[in-house]
């Protein structure tokens, strides 16, 4: 957008705001969306229904200070309305935050891009079925901490040590780091030949990732609990068909309990045609083990 030229509509301006000179600029970004969500016999019991309206505004703004440095910060606002919603937590309700606030350089050692973030930021590096935003929320989990990476044209390595943000409903200033959930890890990454299946753009991302929380409430207990994932993640796609599968095994504990357990997630599509506007078939198959909670915990 640094060119005029290569302005297409209105908001591309916003895209590129030089100060001071063409290295140091700033860009703007925003999103609002609407929704509505009807219930009847919410929660499966038979009960008045529900609904949900809720809208959320995000409103950033991403300062680059030359090639390798650059801060960004981003406010959220989410509101939520409706009949028979009770008293809707800080991700569905919530005044003002801020959703993130991060540093982060980044800079080339022969043919390694490596760099690092710090502050407050939303994470989603690994599967979508374990780490991605619930899309009911208005705002966006954030996590405050350090993250690193090192990405070559075929492998990466990812590591980070990050604390959850805990959500008031109220304007900024209720919205405090819980040290005492904390999650950290290490993902890798893998491009996969192209020539498999014919062409295709495969990647598998192998992690060994730790959540502990202080306070974990399962049922009418609450306990300390440290939770362990190794797994494996292959995502991509290949000719009509995308993937999404992630196997991974959980260990740890709770309350002194051990924890082994393994999840298998899979989804996939199939597109019914070349446009990429073709309509596609969807299949999403989800398998879990626990243990009872005699003795351990699942």
């Amino acid at each position: 957008m640094r060119d005029p030229a290569k302005r297409n509509d209105i908001f591309d301006s916003l895209k590129y705001i030089p100060i001071g000179s063409n290295d140091v600029y700033l860009t703007l970004s925003g999103e609002l969306r609407a929704r509505v969500n009807y219930f009847s016999n919410p929660q499966g019991r038979k009960s008045e229904h529900q609904r949900q309206d809720s809208y959320r505004i995000f409103l950033g703004a991403d300062l680059h200070l030359g090639e390798h440095f650059r801060a960004y910060g981003e406010l959220a606002r989410g509101h939520m309305d409706g009949k028979n919603i009770g008293s809707p937590s800080g991700t569905l309700s919530n005044k003002l935050l801020v959703q993130q606030a991060f540093v982060d350089g980044t800079w080339q050692v022969g043919q390694t891009d490596v760099g690092a973030r710090i502050g407050r930021q939303v994470f989603i590096d690994g599967s979508n079925l374990l780490l991605a935003n619930r899309d009911n929320n208005t705002v966006q989990t954030s996590l405050t901490g350090v993250r690193a990476w090192a990405r070559g044209s075929t492998l990466r390595a990812d590591v980070f040590d990050l604390y959850y943000t805990t959500y008031g409903n109220g304007g900024i200033g209720d919205d405090p780091i819980d040290w005492g959930r904390r999650f950290s890890g290490v993902t890798a990454g893998i491009v996969l030949p192209k020539h498999l299946f014919g062409g295709s753009k495969l990647y598998l991302d192998p992690f060994v990732w730790r959540l502990r929380n202080r306070e974990t409430t399962w049922g009418a207990e609450t306990a300390g609990e440290e939770r362990t994932y190794v797994g494996a993640h292959l995502w991509g796609e290949a000719g009509p068909v995308t993937i999404d599968w992630t196997a991974n095994h959980q260990g740890g504990s709770y309350g002194g309990r051990g924890l082994n357990a393994w999840q298998v997630l899979l989804a996939g599509t199939y597109r019914l045609g070349k446009a990429n506007t073709a309509p596609r078939l969807g299949l999403h198959f989800d398998y879990a083990t626990g243990e009872a909670s005699m003795g351990r915990a699942s």
